[in-house]
């Protein structure tokens, strides 16, 4: 058997080189009081001859058992003494061992911690300045105005104290952000809370709300209209007026049929009511069997039909009944013939209300704003989207949850 190096129990370097737990042999040495042979360690950890084996969080998890030992000693006697030169040669060994691991600036968390221990010994050791500069890439500028100020350089802690105020200043601010963000956003001010998030800076969970208000605006219904269904019915499409019809899959009432022109009609309000207008299609448009010339729109009355050329039917009628002597404002449409048969289409002059249309939902209504489709509900019905009560209006987002507690009623926005 190859004989054991007599030195290996007494030279703790060569311990650690063989693979033995630095944390371990810390503690150990820290119980006994060791020192100097914790100096002679951690200046062996330390620089570019350091040994490899130790990594940055096992040199800060046995740099904290130093620290810890050191704290919960009574300073000495005479700070010139020989216990206390002792004890400052190890605060700098256990410093540099760190300092010379950590990325500068640091970049991870256990990096952030190392330097922020070094910074600590290095005070303790009385090197103000150092241990200054690294509360400063730190961050810590209220404990770097106290180093520098231990050193005796006014200016420099005045500096570090009005970073600290300027830094404490747009946390204040960045946190007021973002309460009124969270708030925007469970009231259903989905838009405005997006907006808000833009300017959030100068707190960790900026980079995450920035985040999350992403996801939100991905998610905003956005355009001239919304498909709504409530289960064991079929979609209903709300468009709110003017709402062509066409091809286009973003127009307010998109159509499938390849007879249908792109931008085959619109629907608008007009000094009788909601009018039809031809915009310039291919195959024509028809109402009640008349053919409507380009640039010349007719009203609707009544019930009746709409053809677009040849392929395309829809039946109209009116969403509730109007008041006397006024015009309809709303209307139910189903398409009748055609790919898209059995489709239904409310339109109308915003805001439209949705009872028509969806069994139940009396009282809401949509309109569009800022093109952001936009839900508003009276004073005196609850309502909740996506699991929360919302305010007096909602913008909505795709795959939104929509409840009346009240009434059990539940819908879903495409």
């Amino acid at each position: 058997m190859t004989p054991r190096d007599p030195r290996a129990a007494g030279d703790p370097t060569l311990s650690v080189a063989a693979g033995r737990d630095l944390v371990a042999l810390v503690g150990r040495l820290v119980r006994d009081r060791s020192w100097d042979t914790l100096t002679a360690l951690f200046a062996s950890l330390g620089g570019e001859e350091g040994l490899p084996s130790a990594a940055l969080a096992d040199l800060d998890a046995a740099a904290r058992l130093v620290g810890d030992a050191l704290a919960a000693m009574a300073a000495p006697k005479n700070p010139r003494g020989a216990q206390a030169d002792e004890l400052r040669a190890l605060c700098l060994a256990v410093a540099e061992a760190l300092l010379d691991r950590c990325a500068r600036p640091p970049l991870t968390e256990v990096e952030r911690r190392a330097l922020d221990r070094s910074a600590q010994l290095l005070e303790r050791a009385g090197d103000h300045r150092r241990a200054a500069l690294a509360y400063e890439e730190l961050g810590a500028d209220e404990r770097a105005a106290l180093a520098w100020g231990a050193l005796g350089d006014l200016d420099r802690m005045e500096a570090a104290h009005a970073r600290e105020e300027r830094r404490a200043a747009t946390a204040r601010a960045a946190g007021e952000t973002l309460r009124r963000f969270e708030a925007l956003l469970t009231g259903g001010e989905r838009l405005r809370a997006v907006v808000a998030a833009g300017a959030i800076s100068g707190i960790d969970e900026a980079a995450t709300l920035r985040e999350r208000a992403a996801a939100v605006e991905r998610r905003l219904c956005r355009g001239r209209a919304v498909s709504l269904r409530a289960p064991g019915t079929g979609w209903v499409r709300v468009a709110p007026l003017p709402a062509e019809i066409g091809r286009d899959a973003d127009l307010g009432i998109p159509l499938r049929d390849p007879a249908v022109s792109r931008r085959h009609a619109v629907l608008r309000s007009g000094p009788d009511g909601v009018v039809i207008e031809d915009c310039g299609s291919r195959a024509g448009v028809r109402l009640g069997g008349a053919r409507l010339e380009p640039g010349v729109a007719l009203a609707l009355r009544d019930q009746g039909e709409i053809a677009l050329g040849a392929t395309t039917t829809l039946a109209f009628r009116p969403a509730g009944a109007p008041p006397p002597d006024e015009p309809t404002v709303t209307w139910l449409i189903e398409v009748t013939l055609g790919l898209d048969r059995g489709a239904r289409i409310l339109a109308g002059v915003a805001p439209v209300p949705l009872g028509p249309g969806l069994a139940g939902a009396d009282g809401l209504s949509i309109q569009i704003v800022h093109d952001v489709v936009r839900m508003e509900r009276p004073p005196e019905l609850a309502v909740r989207v996506d699991g929360q009560f919302i305010g007096p209006a909602c913008d909505l987002l795709h795959g939104d949850v929509i409840e009346i507690p009240s009434r059990g009623v539940r819908f879903e926005v495409a």
